[in-house]
């Protein structure tokens, strides 16, 4: 792997914070510079250096001020009937920037502030763009699929994610190195590598989507210069390759695949920005892309806009203009948020829409799309907006807005029921953590709420089914809540079970039952908890005034860890024959050695939680366990570097393959 492949492959898992950016930019911004074009290369290679170093430094910064200019006066934005409020040109879009890279600050006096709240929150009738019509192929297929086998494990039902394995029930799907191998399942061969190393923007697959004889592969694409100062010679300070953010964009690209040993390209719909996430309904791909954006004096037009591509509008990018770019008040992320949905099986143009700020979970239901951006109103005040998108044959149409006191834990802190939001947050006030659950209507108005659930803990698991609502709280004993939603203008909290440890992840069972995973917690000499070890419990909940645990088991030591506690497409379930499984890894106290695989239970409501299988003769370090999948009566477990399948009743291994 040469430097370029390595500079990319660290900047695909930096996740750094918009003030480290901000600060690192401000940093450089001063300094003299020989050329704009030898500025922005150094600052791209100088915020690699800062970001890297600087991870998980939390974000307090500024209130984001949206203040406009207009001829050198202030002036709040022009909303157009029935559209969303926009800038009125790129000068207001720089006034705005130039004002957070001049340091304003929360501290600012009001009367340097001009909030955007002035423009009216609730939104109706707004713009929409028109795009393709949806099928029912997909769901068809589904219902009417003969062969049994592992599905991604999401949220909602006929609402897929994307994920690194995928399968169709004969062939598996799988994102490795930047590479995307087509295996036959039936003996383990690789049919195909897809590799888009050749690619003129250097595409990096992430996760995909699989339907019929369509691959959708979601990833980003980063564009890389040699960097020459301006006399042409090398600039020895710098990596042989540089990083422009503003060259980073996220693609879905759809393969046909009817040919497993000569797919072709199809299409392929580009936004500026990093992949945040995505959903499949039907036919229709929905993505989305968040783009850091920064400012100086002489930076032009098309630095700071946000682009997009599809090709069936050809390979040139479209810039999207200031006035179609939307924001709200309070918008504390100097960021583009771009949402695109298209059809896989048509040629109609692709939905695309920009929110000015950024978005960090996304959850979706059949028929909407709903993005939360987190809003830091003081040091320790958040709140979460609320942008709702609805769904229509991929068109996307965003139809409201709202805001809720503190933040999320995850996408399944939401669900749609009914028509109505349900959405629960943990905020932290002067060092008191308190938890809510609110019901926002179809408008995203409030009809009901519960405030000041379990004072001093947060959220760590939710599970929404029907109309119960399930909430894990924690400190140093685990409450599990179960929440009457049946009037959602009055939801009420029927029991409540207090354990010791916590569950991190909720998973339905029947409708009487649910299953938790976490850990086990003791008190240690300073009296705090700590995880003792992992755990899984059966909980019944057919009483709503009072569950119960029925029956758990232990699972490891306190070095044992499972991807499934912080993301659930790696759980592995097989209701017919009641088996649930996932990744594993027991690692010994100094991890000088550990054994990773994958553990299987057998689940029985009268005998509990029984060991079915524990495939973890694995020993090596840097071959982590990914996931485990069925087809039929075959269950493949696939690593880092090679695919295993096993006998499902037996577990009598039956072949292997190297991925490489």
């Amino acid at each position: 792997m040469n430097n370029k492949d390595n500079f990319k492959k660290a900047m695909d898992n930096i996740h750094a914070s918009e003030e480290l950016k901000n600060k690192t930019f401000e940093k450089l911004k001063n300094k003299p510079k020989k050329n704009n074009l030898v500025f922005i290369k150094l600052l791209s290679a100088c915020a690699v250096f800062a970001l890297v170093f600087g991870i998980g430094t939390f974000y307090h910064g500024n209130p984001n001020i949206i203040q406009m200019a207009n001829n050198g006066n202030k002036t709040n934005v022009e909303t157009k009937n029935d559209e969303l409020p926009r800038f009125k040109d790129i000068k207001q879009l720089k006034y705005v920037l130039s004002k957070n890279s001049s340091g304003s600050s929360y501290w600012n006096t009001k009367s340097d502030v001009m909030m955007a709240e002035s423009i009216t929150d609730s939104v109706s009738g707004v713009q929409s763009f028109d795009s393709a019509s949806a099928t029912n192929s997909e769901s068809a297929s589904i219902e009417q699929k003969e062969v049994d086998y592992s599905t991604t494990n999401v949220q909602v039902e006929n609402v897929d994610e994307a994920d690194i394995v995928k399968t169709d029930g004969k062939y598996i799907y799988y994102v490795k190195n930047n590479l995307v191998f087509i295996v036959d399942s039936s003996n383990l061969e690789i049919i195909n590598k897809l590799d888009f190393d050749e690619d003129e923007n250097d595409f990096m697959p992430k996760e995909v989507f699989i339907s019929g004889d369509k691959l959708v592969v979601l990833g980003s694409s980063y564009i890389f210069e040699e960097d020459n100062n301006e006399y042409g010679e090398e600039d020895i300070s710098l990596p042989s390759y540089y990083y422009n953010s503003s060259k980073t964009m996220t693609e879905a690209v759809v393969m046909n695949i009817k040919d497993k040993k000569a797919p072709k390209e199809e299409r392929r719909v580009s936004l500026d920005g990093y992949y945040n996430n995505s959903r499949m309904i039907g036919d229709n791909v929905y993505f989305i892309s968040n783009k850091s954006v920064y400012y100086y004096e002489d930076m032009e037009d098309d630095e700071i806009l946000p682009f997009y591509r599809d090709s069936v509008k050809g390979d040139e990018p479209f810039t999207i203009k200031a006035e179609d770019i939307a924001y709200f008040g309070g918008t504390r992320n100097y960021s583009y948020m771009l949402v695109a949905g298209f059809n896989i099986n048509n040629n109609d143009e692709a939905s695309i829409e920009t929110i000015f700020g950024a978005s960090e979970t996304v959850y979706a239901s059949t028929e909407n799309l709903y993005v939360v951006q987190e809003k830091y109103s003081t040091f320790s005040s958040i709140r979460s907006v609320i942008y709702k998108f609805s769904l229509d044959e991929a068109k996307l149409t965003l139809k409201a807005k709202a805001t809720v006191k503190g933040y999320l834990n995850n996408q399944f802190s939401m669900d749609e029921y009914e028509g109505n939001l349900r959405v629960a947050t943990t905020s932290n006030i002067e060092g008191l953590s308190k938890n809510q659950l609110y019901v926002l209507d179809e408008n995203l108005e409030k009809i009901g709420s519960i405030k000041n659930m379990a004072l001093d803990e947060k959220i760590y698991s939710v599970r929404f089914i029907g109309k119960v609502g399930y909430i894990v709280t924690f400190k140093q004993v685990d409450p599990l809540f179960v929440i009457d939603l049946s009037d959602p203008t009055n939801p009420t909290i029927k029991g409540e079970l207090k354990i010791p440890g916590y569950s991190s992840y909720l998973h339905p069972y029947d409708d009487t039952h649910i299953i938790g995973i976490g850990y086990n917690t003791e008190e240690n000499k300073y009296g705090g908890t700590v995880n003792k070890n992992m755990k899984m419990s059966m909980f019944d909940v057919s009483d709503l005034e009072n569950p119960k645990e029925i029956f758990s088991i232990d699972i490891g030591d306190e070095y044992a860890y499972s991807e499934i506690t912080s993301n659930h497409k790696a759980l592995f379930y097989n209701k017919s024959k009641n088996l649930i499984g996932f990744p594993i890894t027991y690692r010994t106290e100094n991890y000088g050695t550990s054994k990773s695989g994958f553990v299987i239970y057998k689940i029985d409501l009268n005998k509990g939680f029984e060991k079915y299988g524990d495939l973890t003769e694995k020993t090596d370090y840097a071959n982590p366990p990914k996931r485990v999948i069925y087809i039929e009566d075959i269950l493949y477990t696939i690593f880092d570097d090679e695919i295993e399948s096993f006998d499902l009743d037996t577990l009598d291994k039956k072949n292997e393959i190297e991925i490489k």
